[in-house]
């Protein structure tokens, strides 16, 4: 048992020695490390055995529980807890559609045409069509890193592959099921189908985002202790998969999926900074190895070379049938669900060039390698269907992989457009000129030499005039360059207006639903800025939960507790004055960074723009202090009592920051400022409860 856990030890190890050594050599060539590590496990496949220190390797095979329980609950997770769920919110109907309508008519359009034309029977056609329609993005996402591809594009195969894996394996499963069991397909047979795939998708996602929840409540006791809140994360990732799977019956990836989507959710205003840059590192890290050994395992596995050499021809064959198939229905899905969406007035159309890069991008990994694995040992034409997987999933990367770039490049998604190539430059000119500053500041100190000093400010001088001249001809074109003026100067500004509201926040002037509530309004006013250069002609007033909140609210007002009536009263008016207040405060901080920009001499040809940023500042400014002028006159001793103890909450706050940073220059002990802080969270605690009592008396 010993020498087997070493050997497994030393595998690992010289696995993930060459996976690391092979990614620094792929990302020089600017090659996707996944698909070049499949290359090098064949290759390594073969020296092996010539070589006595890479014989233990041989020891680690690709089977279906780790894949399952150990590298695929780390892919999920990662991907669902890094990515941009904004993003992916404002993007869920295309990316649920694609996932789950889409993958139902992948499957069974894969399984009719390898019914027809290879010698599977209906059953195992059909498995076959469940387990190769899961898409990985895996290396198309890394691609669109190296290239620089557009956000957009990026959500919607990353959000499409996330649903569409968990979708696979539901659908998987249920087909394994029916056909172990020996039951015919029949009308009654799919319906029962039908049904169970709705539990199973729906219970794994309710699951998981239950046990994500839990973590992120029990987090707020950690106390932002880093490695504790890596470990919950690492728990909830693992304990999500297996509790869904294995005690509720549901999907384990749609549970992992839905852990990791609500802690991202949460953990942008829960865990700090530091938290979050650590956490997203350290599920790279994960991702990472996890990918490695797949990718690295799949050229390095014997089942890759299982095809009968004797009937190459007519294995070849079967496999063209399998790539065939994918093709067409990977065709029929993004051309036929993406051109429906755009029939919604409400919904954002998917540009063409989007659709085909979605659909040549559309590559097979690590899920349906998980799922072949796993297929019944007495399953006709088991080995075939490996066979043809296998060839299925190594033509997507070795030809769509390596090509999908010069389709992007080809419809030019990897140029940045007007607005970001200006963003880009004017970010350069202030970096220069914030330069140019500083060696002003050493030229004072006098500890250069003046003709050093001197020739060092004429050089940036020089740049300073080269960036400008930059500028004015990417701006040629009038049209383009006031929008893209336009975006810049608002982008700056509601930058300014969000930071504030995050101060408010992290002191503890508003809690963390008002300031999900107005961030939430800021961010809808730049997304219509840089997707129009326009204001919206309507924002939605609260994110969903908070509008939910509302709804049972109202519906528990309609009950005669006058009690319960009233708390709910009082903390509705506190919510609104703390929002008004911290509205107040965002626009004042954007009309300042307004006036910054006025003395910048490249915008004094830009006045109108900035003129109009002003007047819709100064507007929603005295709207506020209208508003806040009315609510005060009407409750003026209880709003008075509910900021006299905020401000205390902001004043205790910066004494928790200042006692944080003399623990970390080592000023005092990190147990002295653990003593002083419990003692100041212990007075909040009291003055809140103080207040707040009183309030809802």
């Amino acid at each position: 048992m010993a020498a087997e856990l070493s050997t497994s030890v030393m595998a690992a190890v010289i696995l993930l020695l060459i996976a690391t050594i092979s990614a620094i050599f792929f990302k020089r060539l600017r090659i996707p490390y996944t698909i070049g590590l499949v290359f090098v496990g064949i290759v390594l496949a073969f020296v092996c055995n010539r070589i006595e220190w890479l014989q233990a390797a041989q020891s680690i095979k690709l089977n279906h529980d780790l894949i399952m329980y150990v590298l695929l609950p780390a892919l999920i997770f990662s991907a669902s807890v890094n990515i941009d769920t904004k993003m992916l919110f404002k993007n869920l109907s295309p990316t649920l559609l694609l996932a789950a309508p889409g993958l139902v008519i992948s499957t069974i359009m894969i399984g009719i045409i390898m019914y027809y034309f290879t010698p599977l029977e209906i059953g195992g056609a059909m498995l076959f069509g469940a387990l190769i329609s899961a898409t990985d993005p895996v290396a198309v996402i890394s691609l669109f890193e190296i290239i620089g591809a557009p956000k957009r594009l990026r959500i919607l195969v990353d959000g499409e592959s996330l649903f569409n894996d968990a979708t696979a394996i539901v659908m998987y499963t249920i087909l394994k099921s029916i056909l172990v069991a020996g039951a015919a397909f029949s009308f009654g047979t799919l319906i029962q189908g039908g049904v169970d795939f709705i539990i199973i998708f729906l219970g794994g996602l309710a699951v998981g985002a239950v046990i994500g929840f839990i973590m992120v409540e029990i987090i707020l006791f950690a106390e932002n202790d880093i490695m504790v809140e890596v470990a919950l994360s690492t728990v909830v990732a693992y304990a999500a998969f297996i509790i869904a799977d294995k005690v509720f019956n549901t999907s384990g990836v749609m549970a992992a999926l839905g852990a990791g989507v609500v802690i991202n959710h949460y953990g942008m205003t829960r865990f700090t900074p530091k938290i979050r840059e650590y956490m997203k590192q350290f599920w790279d890290f994960v991702a990472f190895v996890a990918n490695s050994f797949i990718f690295l395992l799949l050229g390095f596995t014997e089942d890759f070379y299982l095809i009968d050499t004797n009937a190459l021809s007519i294995t070849l064959r079967h496999i063209m049938w399998g790539i065939i198939a994918i093709q067409l229905s990977r065709a029929v899905i993004v051309f036929g669900i993406c051109p429906l969406l755009g029939l919604n007035k409400k919904e954002e159309k998917i540009d063409i060039r989007y659709q085909l890069i979605m659909f040549w991008g559309g590559l097979r990994g690590a899920v349906p390698l998980a799922l072949v694995f796993s297929l019944p040992p007495n399953l006709p034409h088991r080995l075939l269907i490996i066979e043809i997987t296998l060839g299925v999933v190594a033509f997507t990367l070795f030809f769509q992989g390596t090509t999908v770039k010069w389709l992007i490049r080809l419809f030019g998604l990897d140029k940045p457009s007007m607005f970001m190539r200006f963003s880009e430059m004017h970010a350069m000119l202030m970096a220069r000129r914030q330069g140019l500053k500083h060696i002003k500041e050493i030229a004072d100190t006098g500890k250069f030499p003046h003709e050093v000093v001197a020739a060092v400010e004429d050089e940036y001088k020089l740049k300073i005039s080269d960036q400008k001249q930059r500028l004015a001809e990417a701006l040629k074109y009038r049209q383009q360059e006031k929008d893209a003026v336009t975006r810049t100067v608002w982008s700056r500004v509601i930058f300014a207006e969000r930071k504030s509201f995050n101060y408010l926040y992290q002191c503890g002037f508003i809690n963390e639903r008002l300031y999900r509530r107005i961030d939430f309004h800021a961010a809808q006013l730049l997304e219509s800025i840089i997707n129009t250069s326009k204001l919206p002609t309507t924002i939605t007033h609260d994110p969903l939960v908070m509008r939910l909140e509302s709804i049972v609210i109202r519906f528990l007002r309609k009950f005669p507790f006058p009690s319960l009536t009233n708390r709910l009263r009082t903390k509705a008016l506190l919510d609104d004055y703390l929002t008004l207040c911290s509205t107040a405060i965002g626009a004042n901080q954007a009309i300042e960074e307004i006036k910054k920009l006025e003395k910048t001499d490249f915008f004094e040809s830009y006045s109108d723009i900035l003129e109009e940023c002003r007047k819709f500042y100064n507007n929603l400014s005295e709207r506020v202090f209208s508003t806040l002028a009315s609510l005060e006159s009407e409750n003026f001793e209880l709003l008075r009592a509910v900021t006299t103890a905020t401000l205390r909450d902001m004043i205790y706050s910066t004494e928790i920051g200042v006692l944080q940073d003399l623990a970390d220059s080592g000023e005092i002990t990190q147990h002295i400022c653990d003593h002083l802080t419990e003692m100041i969270r212990l007075q909040i605690v009291f003055n809140r409860k103080q207040v707040y009592s009183k309030a809802l008396e």
